[in-house]
């Protein structure tokens, strides 16, 4: 997050501010979208002035990039604990409970499918981004021994892709299609998985 924040908090208070800001955003995001929320709206529904939103953050761009930093970290950590028993776990067990990681988080936190649908494309850390996918590939490898380091980051990479297309394609179905979606997508990772973990 510190790359989009001005400036980190060093105090409770600020901290408690920083993460309302964050929260009123979320929510905005949701009932109007990112392109028609705006820095004074943000700040007006904290009851902040709008001198003390942009003392934390330069533009709307920083405040959705902080908080799709909080979300990753969020998922990531929803994500280790699954990560770090796959190797108990059937490869028809791993892939649905890696699609109910994701459908549950984006219950949780709507925002992050409004975002990642908005016109504005967000980058995430190079590093984080190979440090989940070495985590998965080391969990494919605990799986099975016979997958080289090459094939078990391909593999990594295939999966969360086939995760990705789940969450494109959530963003554009009703609520009462989102069940579907996501036995649709168990099926194509859990027919994926079999073909590299069994």
């Amino acid at each position: 997050m510190s790359n989009a924040v001005r400036r980190e908090p060093q105090q409770e208070r600020s901290t408690r501010r920083l993460a309302s800001f964050l929260d009123a955003a979320a929510d905005l995001f949701v009932e109007v979208g990112f392109e028609a929320a705006t820095m004074t709206a943000i700040a007006e529904r904290t009851g902040a002035s709008i001198g003390t939103l942009y003392h934390y953050f330069p533009d709307k761009l920083a405040v959705a990039s902080a908080l799709l930093s909080q979300y990753v970290l969020e998922i990531e950590a929803h994500w280790s604990p699954l990560v770090a028993k796959a190797h108990t776990l059937t490869y028809q067990q791993f892939a649905d409970l890696f699609i109910e990681c994701i459908t549950e988080f984006v219950q949780h936190r709507p925002a992050y499918l409004k975002l990642l649908a908005g016109p504005t494309r967000f980058r995430r850390d190079p590093a984080a981004r190979r440090a989940l996918r070495v985590a998965i590939a080391d969990a494919f490898r605990a799986k099975n021994p016979s997958l080289s380091s090459e094939q078990a980051l391909l593999s990594a990479n295939v999966a969360l892709q086939i995760v990705k297309g789940m969450t494109n394609l959530y963003t554009e179905v009703t609520p009462k299609e989102k069940p579907q979606v996501a036995a649709e997508f168990k099926k194509a990772l859990t027919l994926y998985l079999g073909t590299i973990l069994s």
